[in-house]
C-alpha cells in the first residue's frame, strides 16, 4: 500500500462519500422542490430526488427517486413511553429506521415482521394478501441500544444526553393510483406519561418537542477537499476509472479513499468495516462506480435482473423473489444529488431472453439514435452539473464530466446468495453477484453509430 498524500488522505475522514458529514457553506443550492401537503405535525417532508438536480436543497444523501421520504426529529421526556400507530400503506415496502444524531443507521422496523392488529393481515408477507381494507399495526419507540433479540413492534432509537430521536419514514414504490404515502395516512404518534396520562393528536408534538425543520444535510462535500482530490488528475478522466468497476460501499472515508486513490494504490483486496452514515437504510446495501465523460461520453451497462415480485400494478397477493427491490441511479457526488434512476419494475419492460437488461447512460445530447426502448434499451441520464461542484477550477479537473452509479439491492430474500449483501471484501463484488451485478463499459464513436437495435 503507497502512501500518495498524507494530508489529503487525513482531509478525507471528513468526507462524505456514502457517509455523513456537514458543509457549512449548504452548497449554495437553493429550495426548488415545492413542499407537499402534511397532514400530522410530527412528521416533516424528507429529502427527494424529484427534482432531479443538486440545484435543489432537499436534494441530498442520494434519494432514490422511486422512494418517499418523510422524516420526525424530537425528544422523549424521562419515563415517558412513546407508540406509533400506522396503516400499512399500498406500496413495494415501508421501514421506520432510527439514527443517531450524525445519520447513521442504528434500526429498521422492517415491514415483514411487525405484527399486525388484530383481524389484520401483514400485507409485506410473502403470500398474504395485499389489497384488505384493514391495514393498521401498533408499535412502540423506545430508547436504547439494539439487544440481540429485538422485542416485537419495537423501534430502537440510540440513548443521547437529552434523549433527542430521528426517524426516518419511507414509502417504497406505492401502489398505482395511490399518492406518496401509499394511499393510507402518516402513522400517529402516542404518548403516555410517566404518571400515565395518554397524550394524542397535536399535544403530542408539543409534548414531545418536535423540530419543525427538515434533518441536517450533513452530507454536502467540503469544497477545499474536493478540489484537492480532483486536482491530482493522475490522467483525463481521474477519478473515475479507466476501466468502470462496481465497489460495495462500505464507510464513508474508506469509500472515498477507494473512489479517489488516496492513501492506497487500489481498493480490491481491501476490508474497510460496513458501517454506513449517510441516513442510509439498514435495509439496503449499495454499490458504487465512477464515471467520467472526458473517458467516453457514452456507457453501457448490461446486467441480469434478480426475481422481484411486481407490486405497483395493484397485485393481489406478495409473490415470492430474490430482492424485494432494486434500482440503478446517476448521481452528484459532490452535491450528494440524485439525478435519475431506473428500478426493477422499469428494468423488466425490457428483458432478453435471459433475463438480461440493457442501459445507456449518458448526456440527453449524447444519447445515441438506437438506445430506444423498441431497441432494447432503457436510458438513464447523467447529470449535467456532473459531481455537482460549479467553478473555475471545476472546470479544469473535469467535475462538469464526472458520474456517479450507485446500485441498490433492498431484502435479500433467504436462498438468493447474490446480493450486494453478501459481498466480503472489495474485490469479490462481480464473483459474488455474477451476472446480478451489470457490467459497465464505455462505447468508442463507431459502437455508438452502430449500436444493435433489435426489436
Amino acid at each position: 500500500m503507497k502512501i500518495l498524500n498524507n494530508t489529503l488522505a487525513v482531509a478525507l475522514t471528513s468526507m462524505c462519500f456514502l457517509t455523513a458529514c456537514h458543509d457549512n457553506d449548504d452548497n449554495d443550492t437553493t429550495q426548488i422542490t415545492p413542499p407537499t401537503p402534511l397532514t400530522d405535525c410530527m412528521w416533516h417532508d424528507g429529502v427527494t430526488s424529484k427534482s432531479h438536480t443538486g440545484e435543489d436543497a432537499m436534494n441530498f444523501a442520494y434519494p432514490d427517486t422511486n422512494v418517499n421520504y418523510y422524516t420526525s426529529q424530537f425528544n422523549i421526556p424521562e419515563g415517558a413511553r412513546v407508540f406509533v400507530d400506522g396503516d400499512f400503506p399500498y406500496s413495494r415496502h415501508m421501514s421506520l429506521v432510527s439514527y443517531e444524531a450524525n445519520g447513521t443507521r442504528v434500526n429498521s422496523l422492517l415491514d415483514a415482521e411487525i405484527q399486525p392488529n388484530a383481524g389484520v393481515t401483514n400485507p409485506f408477507v410473502v403470500g398474504n394478501k395485499r389489497l384488505e381494507k384493514e391495514r393498521g399495526y401498533s408499535t412502540e419507540i423506545k430508547i436504547g441500544n439494539l439487544p440481540a433479540k429485538p422485542e416485537k413492534n419495537t423501534l430502537y432509537a440510540p440513548p443521547t444526553a437529552d434523549n433527542s430521536l430521528v426517524i426516518w419514514y419511507r414509502v417504497y414504490v406505492p401502489n398505482e393510483g395511490y399518492n406518496s404515502k401509499g394511499g393510507v395516512e402518516f402513522p400517529h404518534f402516542k404518548v403516555v406519561t410517566k404518571e400515565g396520562k395518554e397524550i394524542k393528536g397535536q399535544e403530542v408534538c408539543q409534548f414531545l418537542n418536535v423540530k419543525d425543520k427538515p434533518v441536517q444535510n450533513y452530507n454536502a462535500f467540503s469544497g477545499d477537499i474536493v478540489q484537492k482530490a480532483f486536482s491530482r488528475q493522475l490522467y483525463s478522466g481521474f477519478p473515475a476509472q479507466l476501466t468502470p468497476t462496481w465497489y460495495a460501499a462500505r464507510n464513508g472515508t474508506a469509500n472515498a479513499q477507494c473512489a479517489y486513490k488516496i492513501g492506497i494504490e487500489k481498493c480490491e483486496g481491501l476490508t474497510p468495516e460496513r458501517k454506513l452514515n449517510f441516513w442510509a437504510t439498514p435495509d439496503n446495501e449499495y454499490v458504487f462506480a465512477t464515471t467520467s465523460r472526458r473517458i467516453g461520453k457514452v456507457l453501457l451497462l448490461n446486467g441480469k435482473l434478480p426475481k422481484i415480485a411486481s407490486t405497483q400494478n395493484n397485485e393481489a397477493v406478495l409473490g415470492s423473489g430474490d430482492l424485494r427491490y432494486m434500482s440503478i441511479c446517476t448521481n452528484e457526488i459532490t452535491s450528494t444529488a440524485t439525478n435519475y434512476c431506473l428500478y426493477d419494475g422499469d428494468l423488466s419492460k425490457n428483458l432478453d431472453a435471459e433475463g438480461k437488461y440493457k442501459i445507456i447512460v449518458s448526456l440527453p445530447e449524447d444519447r445515441p439514435k438506437n438506445a430506444t426502448e423498441e431497441c432494447g434499451y432503457k436510458f438513464l441520464a447523467l447529470s449535467p452539473r456532473g459531481s455537482g461542484l460549479k467553478s473555475p477550477a471545476g472546470e479544469d479537473y473535469g467535475h462538469e464530466d464526472f458520474g456517479l452509479l450507485i446500485m441498490r439491492n433492498l431484502l435479500p430474500y433467504p436462498g438468493f446468495n447474490q446480493a450486494v449483501q453478501n459481498t466480503v471484501t472489495w474485490g469479490d463484488e462481480k464473483s459474488v453477484m455474477g451476472d446480478y451485478l451489470p457490467t459497465i463499459q464505455y462505447l468508442d464513436q463507431n459502437a455508438i453509430d452502430n449500436l444493435e437495435c433489435k426489436h
